[in-house]
């Protein structure tokens, strides 16, 4: 027999259940206002932006997607030799279980996999408030904490889908497993059932676009509260990102145009930074929408006790106490100075790389000797203070451009594409020269665009699993990551079932209709 449950978030206390199948999840308060509702949107809606998020790695925006894709490499054991646990070094190697801990010694540092559970309390919350806010339909700000929610609800479903489900592929996203949809503001029981089953990829991006198509008609007419908010520009961005994932090209043009004509956001004149001591994006950045989450990234640059605290980028050599255990890979240098297809690309002619990258000498030592090892890092934020943003989830108007360009290039309208994606090089790079490309040439130099332009912001990873099942232009590719003398090879997508995370194995326990992902194998260095 079906049981249905009430559920109220409790606002003081937060939400104790992390398992939205939980029958027994009953945290009891009381909304009196609007305002109140206001206030547990912050507090149990948002991800939390602050600086100590850095710590909250593995939590619902997930910062280790960092460690999985070709722009991060491994560069060093950290400070004095921390063991390879500490570095998170299953998730980097693509292992079987990537959260056992290190690819040596798995028996120390397991940690759990927080993202699913994270995301679906935050969804929880959502529907609790979606439900509540009916109370307050005369209020000013009913619209706005509808649109708000309907907004993150959407995003958080993304996130779900895009870690556990495969990519959307036009030619089988209503057959493939997505993740379970829940949108009640109750706790459902179908024990008897056999719980919960997952709904298609097709159904659950439906559900994104509504949330997100819902979102732009409530937050219509009211204008940003704070960068830390979602706005009516937010969802139609983001909503421009979920198109372009299902090949909807007239959908992305048409919400980057109402974007590119409002003129609420300029794009950010990197050409003018006088100093690489900068920081390149940051929470006053006119081209920076919308942003919420810590700046985890950090959290992997440094090691023991002070991995995560404040780097200090310009310090004295001797004076940097931490060695990275990453830093930005080989192959995003190289792709740095790829003129093959634009003839001024290199790293003195742009800002991205001379600004957004750190280049650190540490010091290390050998026998009785200092040796000043040189370091690579990624530093688009210096640091917190100068105006924190997320690594993973900000908003910028520099996507409108490119994800625009590359859907024009989709539909074959190639002069107003090659137009736009340098019109947004001639914000990063000293002196442009025009070129005009055709076809998949000019495909290929949008996406390597989109690759200088993002990298370190949470696309890399979920860009080449889409680019992997275009169907106009498809793009593989495999990633090899080396770890001390070892290489470890992750096939093309498609190829490999490490290109989607397993789902936490207590998930099925608890619903034996929840089909699990395509099972890992071991996976052995190749050398």
């Amino acid at each position: 027999m079906k049981k249905i449950l009430y559920l109220i978030v409790f606002l003081v206390f937060g939400w104790s259940c992390s398992d939205f199948l939980e029958e027994d999840a009953q945290n009891l308060t009381y909304v009196n206002s609007i305002n109140d509702l206001d206030q547990l949107l912050i507090g149990e809606g948002y991800a939390i932006a602050s600086f100590d998020e850095c710590r909250n790695w593995n939590g619902s925006v997930p910062a280790w997607m960092h460690l999985l894709d070709d722009d991060l490499q491994y560069d060093g054991l950290g400070l004095m030799g921390q063991g390879d646990h500490m570095s998170c070094s299953a998730i980097y190697g693509w292992q079987r279980d990537p959260w056992r801990g290190g690819l040596t010694d798995d028996n120390r540092g397991s940690t759990e996999n927080l993202a699913w559970s994270e995301l679906y309390r935050h969804i929880n919350a959502l529907n609790v408030m979606l439900y509540e806010a009916e109370e307050f339909k005369n209020e000013p700000d009913y619209n706005r904490i509808k649109g708000e929610a309907m907004f993150l609800r959407a995003t958080y479903y993304w996130w779900l889908l895009n870690i556990y489900s495969k990519a959307y592929d036009v030619k089988t996203a209503d057959k493939d497993p997505g993740v379970p949809l829940k949108l009640s503001p109750y706790v459902e029981d179908y024990e008897e059932e056999g719980g919960f089953s997952r709904a298609s990829v097709a159904e659950v991006y439906k559900q994104i676009v509504a949330d997100l198509k819902d979102a732009v008609q409530w937050l219509s007419g009211y204008g940003r509260k704070s960068v830390y908010r979602a706005s009516i520009e937010a969802a139609r961005l983001f909503l421009s990102r979920v198109y372009l994932h299902m090949e909807n090209y007239e959908g992305v043009i048409n919400e980057c145009d109402s974007l590119l004509q409002d003129n609420v956001y300029r794009l950010d004149d990197y050409t003018l930074i006088e100093s690489a001591s900068q920081s390149l994006i940051t929470s006053h950045s006119p081209e920076v929408i919308f942003s919420q989450g810590g700046y985890r990234l950090r959290y992997f640059l440094g090691s023991g006790a002070i991995r995560g605290d404040e780097i200090v980028w310009d310090a004295d050599p001797g004076d940097n106490l931490f060695s990275p255990f990453y830093g930005v890979s080989d192959d995003l240098v190289d792709a740095f100075n790829d003129n093959r297809l634009v003839p001024d690309q290199s790293q003195g002619n742009d800002f991205r790389y001379m600004v957004g990258m750190a280049k650190l000498q540490v010091v290390s030592w050998s026998g009785w000797f200092p040796v000043m090892i040189p370091y690579l890092l990624p530093a688009k934020l210096k640091k917190w203070d100068d105006g924190g943003v997320s690594d993973v989830f900000t908003l910028r108007l520099a996507e409108a451009y490119l994800n625009k360009a590359e859907a024009l290039a989709a539909v074959g309208r190639e002069e107003e594409a090659n137009q736009l994606w340098q019109e947004l090089r001639r914000y990063r790079i000293a002196e442009p020269e025009a070129v005009v490309l055709h076809g998949e040439n000019l495909m290929t130099a949008i996406r390597a665009e989109r690759r200088l332009e993002f990298n370190f912001e949470g696309f890399r990873w979920l860009d080449l699993r889409r680019y992997a099942v275009n169907s106009k232009y498809p793009q593989k590719k495999e990633i090899t990551h080396s770890w001390l003398d070892e290489t470890y090879v992750l096939a093309p997508y498609g190829e490999d079932p490490a290109w989607v995370f397993p789902i936490p194995a207590e998930e099925h326990r608890l619903n034996s209709r929840l089909e699990l992902n395509e099972e890992r194998e071991e996976r052995k260095a190749v050398k």
